[in-house]
């Protein structure tokens, strides 16, 4: 067996110990969670910066039925175990708020949404903003909308954060064609302490370029929103979008041919991962790795794929990444099957010096649910698997 064949099988031994002997703790940890209702959709979005995590849980009846809540985890310096710190619920609680359905975090502040992205409302989502005082609790401290009321829009689908700035995406604004979408970016004045809306991006091919919005990234002054297929026999793209000197966001780049009705995106730095799960061979999957060079272009510098393809493997279904570490979900088993379906997390890693993403394992508890979330930091992995027929959980993964 090969090393990485034993750190793969390492990783799902420690699962399958129900993680209480010390070498699984210090390989895959478990996060505490008191509600152990099926349904509950703990682990739908997840976030990780450092030692603190945070947790959706869009399906709890925390203050109404559905109402939804988030949780936020630490970890300790000694012990190097995590603890639940605090469990969030909006203040304007209803029923079938789907409160945690997505979430943000960068630094003492996060970005939780409150949309469930198959419930089309007739009104405009909310998004919160909660931040960490300096006695270490989390105060709701804002909420933010589109400002728009939309026949058919799912506003709050995605929440993305960095540093002052926020996103949210709607799909389906309508004052942009039929299900043309947008991305709402707001920015916090720390001289009046409040959050303005200081723009709303459309992507400039329109509809026939894919449903622009959903899972949106950002870091610094990019910005990435995909626009994702709607049709068999269209594709998607991403658009790119980059903050100028003059204080406006440009559309900069737009990337087509991008094959998934769901694209998932992450950004570090100056590089892009992009999630396809219908493409490649048999429609198993792809994820595509673009870079800009010193001179400012855009090129693919690598392209990942399954060690061993299945056919609709849904591969890419979410990714992440974080310096040299990538992180993709997939099947690793024939989905047409009605047994031994098993989603995994596949890591990849960059070597330094041939600059190649090689593949290196596994993460794997043996749940289909597992992966229904992914974020990544330096050697943190932070997993969801969030089920409608089972409680939902989260793990952290250190990665060699």
């Amino acid at each position: 067996m090969n090393q990485t064949q034993s750190w793969c099988w390492g990783v799902v031994l420690a699962a399958a110990l129900t993680l209480t002997s010390s070498a699984a703790a210090h390989q895959i940890e478990q996060f505490p969670h008191a509600d152990t209702t099926a349904g509950n959709f703990f682990g739908v979005a997840v976030a990780i910066e450092g030692t603190r995590a945070v947790v959706g849980a869009s399906g709890e009846d925390v203050c109404a039925v559905d109402g939804g809540a988030a949780y936020v985890y630490e970890e300790d310096k000694q012990t190097r175990r995590w603890a639940q710190v605090a469990r969030l619920a909006p203040s304007d609680c209803e029923h079938r708020r789907f409160f945690g359905r997505s979430v943000a975090l960068s630094g003492d502040r996060l970005v939780i949404a409150s949309s469930n992205s198959e419930d089309l409302r007739r009104e405009a989502e909310v998004v919160y903003i909660y931040e960490r005082d300096t006695l270490g609790t989390w105060r709701q401290t804002a909420t933010l909308s589109a400002g728009d009321r939309f026949e058919d829009s799912n506003s709050g689908i995605s929440v993305a954060l960095s540093g002052d700035r926020a996103v949210l995406t709607t799909w389906g604004d309508t004052s942009h064609g039929r299900y043309g979408g947008a991305a709402y970016v707001f920015m916090y004045e720390a001289t009046t302490g409040l959050w303005n809306e200081t723009a709303r991006l459309t992507g400039s091919g329109g509809i026939r370029y894919g449903v622009f919005g959903g899972q949106a990234s950002i870091r610094g002054n990019l910005l990435v929103v995909p626009s994702s297929r709607y049709l068999d026999n269209a594709s998607g793209s991403l658009y790119l979008f980059e903050y100028l000197e003059s204080g406006q966001w440009k559309e900069s780049l737009r990337i087509d041919g991008v094959d998934d009705f769901f694209i998932s995106t992450a950004v570090d730095g100056d590089r892009i991962l992009v999630g396809e799960r219908r493409a490649g061979s048999a429609g198993s999957g792809i994820v595509t790795m673009h870079e800009r060079d010193s001179l400012g272009t855009w090129h693919v510098a690598a392209t990942l794929a399954p060690p061993a393809p299945y056919r609709h493997g849904a591969f890419g279904s979410a990714v992440a990444l974080s310096k040299d570490r990538a992180l993709v979900v997939g099947y690793d088993e024939q989905l047409k099957q009605n047994i031994n379906i098993n989603r995994v997390v596949y890591v990849y890693r960059q070597d330094r010096q041939s600059r190649s993403w090689d593949y290196q394992g596994i993460i794997d508890i043996g749940r289909v649910a597992f992966g229904s979330a992914i974020a990544l930091d330096g050697h943190r992995a932070l997993v969801g698997a969030a089920s409608a027929g089972a409680p939902g959980e989260a793990y952290i993964v250190r990665i060699p």
